[in-house]
């Protein structure tokens, strides 16, 4: 009988599969693409030309699996201005003004990152700031959530924003005493500006791709579901994956209110591999805690008058139900992005309703973000087979504001524990850039939660899972996320520390220590 020999075997190493029907091993045996075999002893597939690797020990996991992020967007961030590191007003100004010495006036300036809670001042930036730093520049920069920016007063001028403008559906305008926009726009609110910013050359988004899959494989990243905002995008990535570009796998959603040009991509042929696939739409009910505009049951603590906004896209509730159910019918997920109370009820409202008409079926449905679960709607990621779709990383930085804003509300705060003890499916990503796309930073945060609300922490096996089995079954995806004869062959090979996390208070540097994605290393790209 012929054997089919590995071309390459992992030994000496504690292998977490996540498969419950071998949940640990000592080795795992690679041939061309895939895995051959998971156990404690391969070695009857050892042959002449078999590479024999002793991993002195350490852990070995499915590759990592981000489950929301923003790819073009992330890169974009990483050869932007590095505005996340402002501290102070001062240092504010600074970055801008090194930033801009090179770059031509009349070029739009483009940033984000930034985060008030950091600043000294613990205060808003204006307009006046970029007005100092950068004169002769229209600018724009991007809070860290994505959901309000600071501009300068040329890209208002640009943009005709003053103080007759009137709010947009679903966002704001932040205004001084005398009516004058402060440069804060908030959600909706920053489309008056962006629509007048040129698209990106295809030569700039590949800089930010090439940059966004070298970032994403150094944290041990190899598959993501990215939430494309701009359909230029989408035919982008599609365009790269046909070329063989593709070193990360991508599952793509795409705008919910793109749905007529989408049903004429899905008639044309949308092209898929097992680098890119397609599995449905995205849409907003509500914007994010930071920027009250998380919209919630009862009112904010410190603005009373406030409860939050509706998205532009939930404007008319009617029109998405139509949408969602006819992409259900023709087999497609949806996912919304619901961070408040009364949104997440909202959106389960309407996948209730949508399913109730067309029939069960194996949905997968994902409420994005999740963050405020009123106790009542819980259950209801259960019943419904709603996935929860969470960033432990988001966490952290509510936990430095958040019982300001909501007071005893936050005690159903990200709730990982209150969901999972009633039989719902979380799934774990990033959103990056509004958050590091580092799998391990993530995990630390579920276990640890900046000690806020301990009581619904994750364990290690949980925020694991989360990270590979849990994301793979979200996007219907059974090659990836475990590690059993059959699947891709994407693994992170990790230091035995690891395996201490819930025991650390900060996250040591290097616990990666290579990996694999198709069976190819991973080790160049890993620091």
């Amino acid at each position: 009988m012929r054997i089919n020999f590995a071309d390459k075997l992992l030994t000496n190493a504690r292998v977490l599969t996540q498969d419950p029907e071998l949940p640990e091993a000592n080795q795992v045996a690679i041939q061309g693409q895939r895995i051959l075999a998971v156990g404690n002893d391969l070695s009857a597939l050892t042959g002449e030309s078999t590479e024999v690797i002793d991993l002195n020990g350490a852990v070995v996991a499915p590759g990592f699996i981000d489950a929301h992020l923003h790819l073009l967007w992330g890169g974009q961030g990483l050869l932007s201005i590095p505005i996340q590191n402002a501290r102070s007003k001062a240092d504010f100004i600074r970055i801008v003004k090194e930033h801009v010495v090179t770059r031509a006036t009349e070029e739009w300036v483009e940033g984000n990152g930034w985060n008030e809670n950091l600043l000294k001042e613990q205060m808003l930036p204006h307009r006046s700031w970029l007005d100092e730093a950068a004169p002769d520049h229209a600018t724009i920069l991007i809070r860290h959530d994505g959901h309000s920016a600071v501009v300068s007063s040329k890209a208002l001028q640009r943009a005709g924003i003053d103080r007759e403008t009137a709010d947009p559906v679903g966002g704001v305008i932040d205004r001084d005493d005398h009516g004058e926009p402060t440069g804060i726009l908030r959600d909706a609110a920053l489309e008056l500006v962006l629509k007048h910013i040129p698209q990106h050359s295809e030569e700039k988004l590949e800089q930010y791709f090439q940059a966004a899959q070298a970032y994403l494989l150094s944290k041990g990243v190899t598959a993501i579901c990215d939430m494309i905002h701009d359909l230029a995008h989408f035919y982008f990535l599609q365009k790269q994956a046909k070329a063989g570009k593709l070193k990360i796998r991508i599952t793509a959603y795409a705008p919910v209110l793109k749905w007529q040009e989408i049903k004429e991509l899905i008639s044309e042929g949308i092209y898929e591999d097992e680098w890119f696939q397609f599995k449905g739409v995205k849409g907003f009910c509500d914007g994010s805690l930071g920027s009250h505009t998380a919209l919630m049951l009862e009112p904010y603590e410190d603005t009373p008058g406030s409860s939050g906004i509706y998205d532009s896209d939930w404007e008319d509730t009617d029109l998405i139900e139509r949408i969602v159910t006819e992409a259900d019918s023709l087999g497609l997920q949806t996912v919304i992005h619901a961070i408040g109370d009364r949104a997440i009820r909202e959106v389960l409202d309407i996948f209730e309703s949508v399913f109730s008409k067309n029939g069960e079926r194996d949905r997968r449905y994902r409420i994005e973000h999740a963050q405020h679960v009123h106790p009542h709607d819980q259950d209801r990621f259960r019943k419904l087979g709603v996935i929860a779709s969470m960033q432990p990383a988001h966490c952290l930085d509510d936990s430095l504001y958040a019982d300001k804003l909501l007071g005893d509300r936050c005690k159903y705060a990200y709730p990982f524990r209150s969901l999972q003890a009633k039989g719902a499916t979380l799934v774990l990503g990033s959103d990056w850039p509004v958050s590091p796309a580092d799998p391990l930073l993530s995990i630390q945060a579920a276990l640890h939660r900046n000690k806020w609300i301990p009581e619904e922490a994750m364990t290690l096996t949980e925020a694991l899972a989360g990270h590979t089995s849990a994301a793979a079954f979200s996007i219907f995806r059974d090659d990836i996320g475990v590690l059993r004869s059959g699947t891709l062959a994407d693994l992170v090979i990790l230091q035995p520390e690891v395996l201490n996390m819930e025991r650390m208070k900060t996250l040591p540097d290097n616990l990666i220590q290579g990996g694999y994605s198709n069976g190819d290393k991973l080790s160049e790209h890993v620091s």
